[in-house]
Parts: structure tokens; sequence; C-alpha cells
């Protein structure tokens, strides 16, 4: 509990009280010639003297000697509000975020920081500063509230002591900076309609760095509602959303270059912007697919009008949606590798592993639907990035997936009448211990070993059922090595491929 007088401020703390000193209730029940002064007192706050203290405003308090700065605020239209107040005066008095959402709880045992002591005291004696410059605005009220106001102005003002702000208005401009950068790219991205959120920002790389460099300075609501000539905050589904003003997100500033270029480098450029572009979440995308990326995210308004006008180009794809407006996607990425070049190469393995004709090399690829998914993705990446290298990776999988179901089903043919490559591509693809030996041979290199071989003959031996087939177990071997205190250490491991 605050109290507040011309010179001192009384906290008293209450933690585990019951009921209020003698000498307390004696003064909230005093007559007019004590005016008490109050902010915003209502029902919650008596309901908390009750339920708390057993003490009830109503049946003990002489109302008439409570007067409430917000009442007298409201009935000379003044923004209600110790800080909306202040600021309508041009006194505008220090009230820190992060020391009003510090834990005040447990500083009964330790006692308040001094931080909290000067936040708490502020709460009261600015709330008796602010009745004397309510009444010096119309209408005026009785004539004894005046009288006390002017036995302790003079006293009061003495007791004002200005503070240096500069660090924190800077740390504040400063995040506004980079709040302002986040909403307008965050708001650009798909799926957003246009806004975001707190959360969403707070996620934001930019904004989490800025955060814990500019402490105080708190990411909340009020923060974007004090930067009003910047951001809309607005309601939406129950959440809290916020956007740019229009006069922020809406500037072209290269109208001029855009119309002074030809259509093939305008349209190169969306080309290089579509590559550049990275989710602004951090989002990863599924390997070598292409966002689909709202317009607005990379173009303004003038350059959008532009592209609808600009004549179709096969690298870059168009959607619509009826909340993020235009779409692109990239179709071929301006430094991709060459699709036509990737599949000749494999093409032409398949053909000399089989001993088979090209033709049928092809068919059997294009037949193969992971493969010419993966392939498909060539073009969207960029030449020797690592999405191009796990690319690779992938349709040298499926290529040798391909060879080896071709001599499986040629195996499984003295056994199994009628097993198509196709059906042995299936069973292959169920077997864990296939699909481990496969990653080790494309990864490390050399010839194929003998657990293929057995790998193998373990599918024969239970076709159809490929899913029983298990990974031969390996052998254990104890060593026998020196520990430096010259004891034997036992260590067990397993022998084979593995790197254990």
């Amino acid at each position: 509990m605050q109290f507040a007088c011309w010179d001192t401020v009384l906290l008293l703390r209450v933690p585990n009280c019951s009921e209020l000193p003698p000498w307390l209730t004696q003064f909230l029940e005093s007559g007019d010639d004590v005016v008490k002064v109050t902010a915003s007192f209502g029902v919650a706050d008596k309901r908390k003297l009750q339920r708390s203290f057993n003490w009830d405003f109503d049946a003990k308090a002489v109302h008439t000697s409570y007067w409430d700065i917000a009442e007298l605020a409201a009935a000379r239209e003044i923004p209600q509000g110790m800080l909306k107040m202040a600021h309508h005066f041009e006194i505008p008095f220090q009230k820190r975020k992060d020391v009003g959402a510090s834990d005040w709880e447990s500083a009964g045992h330790k006692g308040l920081t001094a931080e909290q002591r000067e936040y708490a005291a502020n709460d009261a004696f600015f709330q008796l500063y602010l009745l004397g410059r309510l009444l010096q605005v119309p209408p005026l009220p009785e004539k004894k509230l005046l009288d006390s106001w002017d036995a302790i102005s003079q006293k009061m003002e003495v007791s004002l002591k200005r503070v240096d702000n500069a660090e924190y208005y800077n740390k504040f401009m400063a995040l506004r900076d980079v709040i302002r950068d986040a909403v307008d790219v965050l708001s650009r991205a798909l799926g957003s309609d246009g806004c975001t959120n707190i959360n969403e920002l707070k996620q934001f790389k930019s904004v989490q760095a800025a955060l814990k460099s500019m402490a105080p300075v708190q990411l909340n609501a009020h923060f974007l509602r004090q930067n009003s000539d910047v951001f809309v905050c607005f309601f939406r589904d129950g959440t809290l959303r916020v956007r740019l003003q229009s006069s922020e997100s809406d500037e072209d500033v290269d109208g001029t270059e855009t119309a002074e270029q030809d259509d093939a480098t305008f349209l190169e450029k969306v080309q290089e912007s579509l590559a550049a572009y990275r989710h602004p979440t951090g989002k990863k995308r599924k390997l070598g697919e292409p966002l689909w990326v709202p317009a607005r995210a990379i173009l303004t308004r003038a350059q959008v009008e532009r592209f609808e006008k600009s004549p179709e180009n096969s690298s870059i794809e168009t959607s619509y949606d009826s909340e993020d407006g235009m779409l692109l996607r990239l179709a071929r990425h301006p430094r991709a590798p060459d699709d036509l070049e990737y599949m000749d190469e494999h093409i032409s393995k398949l053909s000399r592993n089989l001993d088979i004709d090209v033709e049928d090399a092809k068919q059997r690829l294009k037949s193969d639907e992971k493969f010419m998914q993966f392939w498909s993705l060539i073009r969207s990446v960029e030449v020797n990035s690592e999405e191009e290298r796990a690319i690779s990776r992938n349709l040298g999988a499926r290529t040798q997936i391909l060879a080896d179901a071709h001599h499986l089903a040629k195996r499984l043919s003295s056994e199994v009448p009628e097993v198509s490559w196709q059906e042995a591509r299936e069973g292959l693809e169920k077997v864990p211990w296939y699909r481990h030996l496969l990653g080790v041979y494309l990864s490390e290199g050399g010839d194929r070993n003998q657990d293929f071989e057995e790998c193998f003959a373990a599918i024969v031996r239970v076709w159809p059922d490929v899913q029983s087939v298990q990974a031969k177990r390996k052998a254990k071997r104890a060593v026998n090595l020196p520990s430096a205190a010259g004891r034997p250490l036992l260590i067990r491991c397993h022998v084979g491929n593995s790197n254990s």
C-alpha cells in the first residue's frame, strides 16, 4: 500500500496481514479535515480491502473526504489513466514496465529493490501531483480542495527530480525501427494477410537480438500503441494483430527505375529476387521445393502492376490467393544446373549397368515417380549448392534402386515366376536393411560388399514377405586395452560397417 504527502511517501508492506494497523484505519476513516486522493479507486479495490483486511470502505469511510483524479479528469474531458494524464499536462514521469512486471511477492523476505521502491513511490506521489494540475482546469472545485493544494504545491515542486531519459529514449527508438522492419517483412509473407502478431515478432531473429540488447524497453501491446504513427493495432480472431500504417508500407522507391527497365531486365530482377527470398520466420522448405511468395514481399505496387503486364516467363509461375493476392514461384533458378544433362547421365548409367538400350533405360527412369520428382527440382536450385548435391544423391539412389530391382527380379524368376522389376523395386523399398546398405554405399563409395549379396539372398528366401527380412547380426569381440592405472579395460564393440 502506498501513501504520499507533499514530501514523503510511505510504502506499507502487507503480505500475510489479516487486519490493518489502528493508526491506518484511523487515517482512512478520518473526516473532511483530511483530503484523501485516489486514482481509479473502485469496486475491485474495495473488495480487496474487505477480503484481505476485513475493512469495509462503504461502511466506514467518509466518502466526501475522498477525491478520485480519474473522476476529476473525466469531468474535464481529459484522458484517464496516470500516464495519459501526465502526457496531457506535458509532465511525463518515468514508469518502467520491466520494474512493474518484476517479482514483488518475494520482496517480503528480502525487501524491495531500489527500483521497486522508486516505482511504487512515484505512483503515489504523482497521483497527488496530478490532482493539482486537474484543479487548474475548469470546472473549479470547492474552495477547501483548492486551499489544500495551495498549501502543498510549492513543496511538491521542490520534490520533483529530473532524470536523464536519453538512454531509454534511444533504445526505444532503435527498437521501434527494428520492429517496423520486422512487421514489414512478416506482413508480406505467405498467409500473413498483410499483418502479423506479437508472438511472430518475438520469434523474428533481428527482434530477438534487439530485445536482448535494449532492455528495459519491451515489446508488447503498449509499445505498439505508443507508436501509433507507425503501427496499426487491431484484433482478429481473438489475437492482437499489427500492420504498418499505409504510408509506411506503400512506398515505391524503385518506381522510376522499374519504368526505365526493358521487360527482359525487369523479369530477370524478379527472378533473382525470388531466388534470394527466404521465409521471414526461418521456416525451412522441403528439399529443393520452390516457395510460393506473395508478390508484395519482393515487389512494390508499381512493380506488381508492371509484372502483370509483362509477357509470360517460363521461369516464373504465378497464382492468386484471396488473402495474399498475387503469388509467384520460381520455376527455374537463374543459375540452375542443366536438368537435361542430369537426365542423360542417369539414363546412360542405368543402360550400362543393366545392359539395356537407352530408350528402355529412359522409360524406366521416367516411370519412377520419385526419380522424376527429384529431377524436377533440379531446375529450381542453384548450381553447386548444397541443395543440388542433396538432389543429386537422391537421383543416384533412385537409379541404383532401379538397377538392383532389375537384378533381384532376375534372381526371383528362378524361384517365383513372373516377378517384374517394378514389383522387385517395391519390395526393396520395404527392407530397412537394404536401405541402410544403399545409404552407406552411396555415401562412402567403393565396391559393393558381401552384405548386399546376403541381403538379396534373404529377400529371395522370404519373398514376398520382405518386411520380415532382418539385418544380419554383427559378431562381437572383446579387446583388452591397458588403462591409465595399468588395469585392463574391457571394451565390447560391434564389428562390421558401423563406425562404433
